[in-house]
């Protein structure tokens, strides 16, 4: 094998110190893993088998450089590497499976430095499909502080939006899908009696319903109100109403950005 030739410098001091923590063995069972993952019509009996074989989904498919970095789970629910819609839909088996075969999302072998080695939760699924797998990850027992990697990716995204139409569907579907994901995750008591930013996010403090019941994220419709908007119809200073399907009943309100006297 030809030895592998960095970047530059920054790579070398950055990857050489993980090199080793991962056997060639143990490289190539991840390599299998990930690439049966990224297939449209996936062999469960395949990946349940390199699971058992050692397979770590939270570990790397390269020995060397950037690579030694990623890790087949953070790339499989990031949303810029979509490789088709069927494929997304696999999601919440692949999480079930990897979860059944022991990953904790809080503890890598390879650590997350937050730069370089980024969390998986950094960069989730917003829809259906990620809902599911969040859900199952936090029936696992996922802790605040992974939890908090999910939202406060996705709110400081949304408070940096500036040029959608609040009237598109697309845009519509993102935020909701966000939202009720974060609503999902401030359902969990040890998450949020361990997440003060989250508890204010959510306007835990003003709002009485019984916010365990959003695990059943179907039984709500979400409604933005973006008049308050100073410059654009972002999430900034917005107000965000959740009501019960079937009766129409207004049973939680965030207003973001905003005193609650505002709204």
């Amino acid at each position: 094998m030809s030895e592998y030739k960095y970047i530059n410098d920054y790579e070398r001091q950055e990857t050489q110190k993980y090199e080793g923590i991962y056997t060639p063995e143990e490289i190539e069972l991840n390599i299998r893993l990930f690439e049966e993952c990224r297939k449209e019509n996936i062999d469960f009996d395949i990946v349940e088998d390199l699971l058992k074989k050692g397979a770590d989904p939270l570990g790397p498919t390269a020995g060397h450089g950037w690579g030694l970095l990623e890790h087949i789970y953070g790339q499989l629910v990031d949303p810029s590497g979509y490789f088709d819609d069927k494929h997304v839909l696999h999601i919440p088996k692949i999480t079930e499976l990897f979860i059944k075969y022991g990953m904790n999302v809080s503890s890598p072998r390879i650590p997350y430095d937050y730069d370089n080695s980024l969390h998986p939760l950094f960069c989730f699924i917003e829809n259906e499909s990620g809902i599911k797998a969040l859900k199952l990850l936090l029936d696992a027992g996922m802790d605040a502080e992974s939890a908090a990697e999910f939202w406060g990716t996705a709110i400081f995204d949304q408070f940096n939006v500036c040029n959608d139409d609040p009237n598109d569907e697309e845009w519509h579907d993102r935020f909701v899908w966000m939202m009720k994901m974060i609503m999902l995750v401030a359902s969990y008591d040890h998450i949020l009696e361990n997440d003060e930013d989250l508890r204010e996010i959510v306007g835990a403090s003003y709002n009485s319903y019984d916010v365990h019941k959003f695990r059943d994220w179907d039984a709500y419709y979400y409604v933005f109100d973006t008049s308050r908007c100073n410059r654009h119809p972002e999430l900034y200073r917005s107000v965000l109403k959740i009501y019960e399907v079937g009766t129409d009943k207004e049973v939680w309100k965030i207003g973001f950005r905003l005193n609650k006297d505002e709204f």
